[in-house]
């Protein structure tokens, strides 16, 4: 993978939405990309949540996070703003549904793996038996539990 200038981030509000955005964060960080934040369709459960992070991150990264709301089908507005974005990595969540449940709802972090323009890097919500890149690498806690650099 050539250097990373553009992170895709999608949103739907779920933790692993927020982890994702947290080690979207990090890499972004680590190699002075810039991160857009994607969410699509109507606000749902976790949307204080998901607003708290993105206006944590962009504490972090400034003018280099930029926010798109698109309303319409998650995997298409996904892939199309990938595309037009030119982002060089998806960091996106997944629910790590299996069996029936995954069957019934589909997935959309599969599918944008199967078609997305660059490479996908999955994050599922962290259980807090592991640690994740960022803590792990950086030593840094979750969006929410510290706090942005002084600039």
């Amino acid at each position: 993978m050539g250097h990373i200038h553009k992170i895709l981030v999608p949103m739907d509000g779920s933790p692993s939405a927020i982890a994702a955005l947290t080690q979207a964060l990090t890499l972004a960080e680590d190699v002075g990309a810039g991160v857009d934040v994607l969410h699509v369709g109507a606000s749902g459960a976790g949307e204080r949540d998901m607003e708290s992070a993105i206006a944590e991150a962009k504490k972090w990264l400034g003018d280099r996070l930029v926010r798109h709301d698109e309303d319409g089908d998650p995997v298409r507005k996904i892939l199309e703003t990938a595309s037009a974005e030119k982002a060089d990595l998806i960091v996106m969540g997944t629910h790590g549904r299996v069996g029936r449940l995954h069957a019934l709802l589909g997935s959309v972090a599969e599918s944008v793996v199967r078609n997305a323009p660059c490479p996908v890097f999955t994050v599922r919500q962290p259980d807090g038996e592991e640690e994740s890149f960022s803590e792990r690498i950086h030593h840094r806690e979750p969006i929410g539990k510290q706090a942005p650099p002084s600039r």
